[in-house]
């Protein structure tokens, strides 16, 4: 009961101390072409590696997704046959994972070590974890072969990491850093020497397997590529030059035929398609000697570098294979990265025989609209709640590229958020085919209704800032453009800095600094005054976005910045044009597992707003991302507005209690419960005012529970009561 009533402790300390607080809120219901998206706010999914491992030490795998083109990643529980997200565990990885990320068992304790990209290659972390949360320490710099060269991997290649020649130990295949397109094979001699965690190494073979990729479709089998001819010139190579590790190359390994060596799926980034090679040699010798595109029954097929994954997702004991693009961008906008998380199921046993068509995972439950979106909110239908806008940087469409505005109607209330898509493309933006289309509503004309502000970089590669204002009934006229330049990377947020009644532009560069553009009228805008708050060009956090509101409360709105690093960040102070932060705080992030605030540890390239969706006088943050998806940070931060905190009279009886519990309180409020570890039991429980109402208990277990009520202006203070059994 002590543990208990610390955790409660810890859980208020926050609210008594003036802190920030936030917390991943999933359950705000979300709904595209009336069917509810049961993952909705969990981030969406692109060029996705997956890995499982025990997250809780339950004995039972979790799912670990590592993200290439955002640098994150995301993690699942194993539980009751589902993968649950548990956005609190990731922040127990390394931060360095970069490029590629592999989970397998180095030195025999039976628990799966991290194998990740460095600059000279491979580096290795290794699990020692004793309890209920993964911890981890660096077991070398970099891996090194025959006594001391690096073991080279290209940054846009996964390398094979398994047990080659079955001596228990786990070898390396890995494309030629330069050169010819072949497989080294770099033996791990750990097992030989006696001691299965030393991490040593020597290159046995440069042409593992006997073959040498020349091309798509098109592999050497016992000999070499021939110089020039097609094959070259696919990837872009003269008909003088050899082949040159042209393009990132994936190799994913196992038994697929069960005769005890380990057969090969690669892909290439140039290409489309997976092939798969037979291993007709041995587990001493490989000898590959033909190729299929993979599975053969149902190739997959992606517009740029296929990858394959292969574990147990569906809880079965056979592992699937799993089917994502490892493409790190989409500088052609050739990809539709709306659907690139597939799976394919086996058919027979033991043999994995993939027949099967392949199936969406996990991105099709998601609020997913592809790559790089910007969430916005205005209240279109003038029913009192915030409706939800999300630009995008672009889709597919008939062979068009082109970015949009997403429209969705709050279908449930002040208090109590619902989203329905109800327009793919607001105000028709589709027709002009621009790309990063990044809104903002703001009353822009001083009449008290908000118009849309925009970014957005055309088909010409110009990027330009546009408004149109609105006319009433949320119809807006023609776009005006502002006469200011800047990059397509840039991020611009529009706030009366100096309260002069004029909307001043903030301008986050590419390079990381912040500048402040104060407007004399008509956007006509004075010179720059750089490095606002303080923030100047810094190489590990560019790429910054920010927002201005007040998130506790206290009549003072607050700078909150992020940036590629990932982190959040809170700047108070009295915001002006001269404005230096008074103080800051990047520990902003609620982890039940923890009794601290943690960093956040985002995606790159994201975009911030903010928006009181709860009707509660503390915004939220929403942050969308560079994997189509959208993140909401509820806001948990002390609240300093005078007569707020305990302005709402609750009372709670009986507690403790071993059965149903009352409440009642002096005005109309929305009840919530929570468990001391910040899971979220009840909600959206209506309270009227002088009404005492039922909550039974019965499918409660025994403990220690906080009870969370409020209204459109005034928060209790979060009580506890107690369930016995």
């Amino acid at each position: 009961m002590k543990a208990l009533v610390s955790i409660v402790l810890f859980l208020l300390s926050y609210q008594l101390s003036g802190q920030f607080a936030f917390r991943f809120e999933n359950g705000i219901p979300m709904s595209i072409n009336n069917s509810e998206l049961s993952r909705a706010w969990e981030g969406g999914v692109n060029s996705a590696q997956f890995q499982k491992m025990d997250l809780n030490g339950d004995e039972i795998e979790d799912l670990i997704i590592f993200h290439r083109i955002s640098g994150e990643l995301t993690t699942y529980l194993a539980e009751n046959e589902k993968f649950i997200w548990a956005p609190e565990y990731k922040g127990f990885f390394p931060p360095e994972i970069t490029n590629w990320f592999i989970l397998a068992d180095y030195n025999c304790d039976g628990k799966k070590d991290i194998f990740t990209s460095v600059p000279q290659g491979v580096t290795v972390y290794e699990n020692i974890s004793t309890g209920a949360t993964p911890e981890w320490q660096q077991a070398i710099d970099f891996l090194r072969f025959d006594g001391g060269v690096n073991i080279q991997v290209n940054a846009s290649d996964i390398p094979g990491i398994a047990d080659i020649d079955g001596d228990g130990d786990l070898d390396i295949l890995s494309y030629r850093f330069t050169t010819a397109s072949t497989i080294d094979f770099y033996k791990n001699t750990s097992v030989e020497n006696g001691d299965c965690s030393a991490l040593t190494f020597e290159r046995v073979a440069r042409r593992w397997g006997e073959f040498e990729e020349c091309g798509c479709d098109d592999f050497a089998f016992g000999g070499s590529c021939p110089i020039g001819g097609a094959a070259n010139l696919e990837f872009g190579i003269n008909d003088e030059e050899d082949l040159q590790h042209a393009g990132g190359k994936t190799i994913t390994l196992f038994d697929a035929d069960n005769d005890g060596d380990l057969d090969l799926i690669t892909s290439d980034e140039f290409c489309q398609t997976l092939y798969f090679m037979t291993n007709v040699g041995d587990s001493e010798t490989a000898l590959m000697t033909s190729f299929v595109s993979y599975p053969e029954a149902n190739p997959a097929a992606f517009q740029v570098f296929p990858t394959a994954f292969l574990e147990d997702i569906n809880f079965d004991g056979q592992k699937e294979l799993i089917i994502s693009s490892n493409a790190d961008g989409n500088v052609l906008n050739t990809v539709d990265f709306r659907n690139t998380s597939k799976i394919y199921s086996s058919s027979s046993t033991p043999a994995f025989n993939f027949e099967t068509a392949s199936i969406p995972f996990l991105q099709n439950e998601m609020l997913d609209l592809g790559e790089n979106t910007y969430p916005s909110f205005a209240d279109f239908d003038n029913d009192g709640d915030l409706d939800f806008f999300i630009g995008t940087r672009g889709e597919l469409d008939e062979g068009v590229f082109a970015a949009s505005i997403y429209q969705f109607e709050n279908t449930g209330g002040q208090f109590n958020p619902s989203f329905q898509l109800i327009d793919n493309d607001f105000l028709e933006f589709k027709s002009s085919a621009p790309r990063n289309i990044k809104p903002q509503f703001i009353d822009l004309d001083g009449n008290g209704i908000q118009d849309l502000i925009y970014q957005s970089t055309g088909s010409n590669n110009i990027t330009s800032l546009q408004y149109r204002l609105n006319t009433g009934n949320f119809t807006f006229g023609e776009p005006q453009t502002i006469a200011f330049s800047l990059s397509e990377n840039d991020n611009v947020h529009f706030y009366d800095v100096n309260s002069d009644g004029e909307i001043d532009l903030l301008r986050a560069a590419s390079s990381g600094a912040v500048s402040l553009y104060l407007n004399q009228g008509n956007f006509n805008f004075d010179s720059p005054i750089n490095g606002f708050a303080g923030i100047t060009s810094n190489f590990l956090k560019r790429n910054p976005t920010l927002i201005i509101n007040d998130f506790n409360s206290d009549g003072k709105p607050e700078l909150i910045t992020l940036d590629n690093s990932g982190n959040l960040n809170v700047l108070s102070g009295t915001i002006n044009e001269d404005f230096t932060p008074a103080s800051t705080q990047n520990q902003l992030l609620q982890n039940s597992l923890v009794e601290e605030l943690n960093l956040t540890n985002l995606s790159d390239g994201s975009w911030l707003t903010s928006a009181d969706l709860f009707g509660n006088g503390k915004p939220a943050i929403i942050i969308g991302n560079n994997r189509g998806g959208i993140y909401i940070l509820a806001n948990e931060s002390a609240t300093a507005r005078n007569g707020e905190d305990n302005s709402i009279t609750l009372t709670t009886f009986p507690n403790p209690t071993s059965g149903s519990f009352f409440l009642r309180t002096d005005v109309d409020a929305v009840f919530e419960l929570y468990t001391v570890q910040g899971q979220k039991i009840l909600e959206n429980i209506n309270l009227s005012e002088g009404v005492t109402k039922e909550i039974p208990s019965s499918n409660l277990a025994a403990g220690i529970y906080l009870i969370r009520v409020f209204n459109g202006t005034n928060t209790a203070t979060v009580k506890r009561i107690i369930i016995q059994k």
